[in-house]
């Protein structure tokens, strides 16, 4: 696969790798995120993802997803390597444009460093 490819691999499946990170990693929050990093032993960045109904209908919720899948996937590089990468979004998000979620992204770039 390509440097800009999503495969099985590199997305959180299981419940406890959600749980570890979210228990164990380190935490970043933005406005409309909150992000949780830990280091894991495979060697490659692995994306989590979780949309409450709170944040609206199915529609909304995997218009979210779908975006932010997106910009992981194009812009693997600014998150650290070999870590596991849980992004909750908050209550109250309204998405309008793909370019909200990688500014908001940028914004954070500097506090989605794990230290070791």
């Amino acid at each position: 696969m390509g440097q800009y490819s999503f495969t099985k691999k590199e997305r959180l499946l299981k419940s406890k790798d959600f749980t570890s990170a979210q228990k164990q990693g380190k935490r970043v929050a933005s406005k409309s995120f909150t992000i949780f990093l830990k280091t894991n032993s495979l060697g490659i960045r692995r994306l989590g993802l979780a949309v409450s109904k709170k944040v609206g209908g199915a529609v909304k919720r995997n218009r979210i997803k779908r975006f932010l899948r997106e910009f992981f996937r194009l812009n693997k590089e600014i998150f650290p390597p070999s870590t596991d990468i849980f992004i909750s979004v908050k209550h109250g998000f309204n998405l309008s444009a793909y370019r909200e979620v990688g500014e908001e992204f940028k914004l954070m770039d500097s506090r989605l460093k794990v230290r070791e």
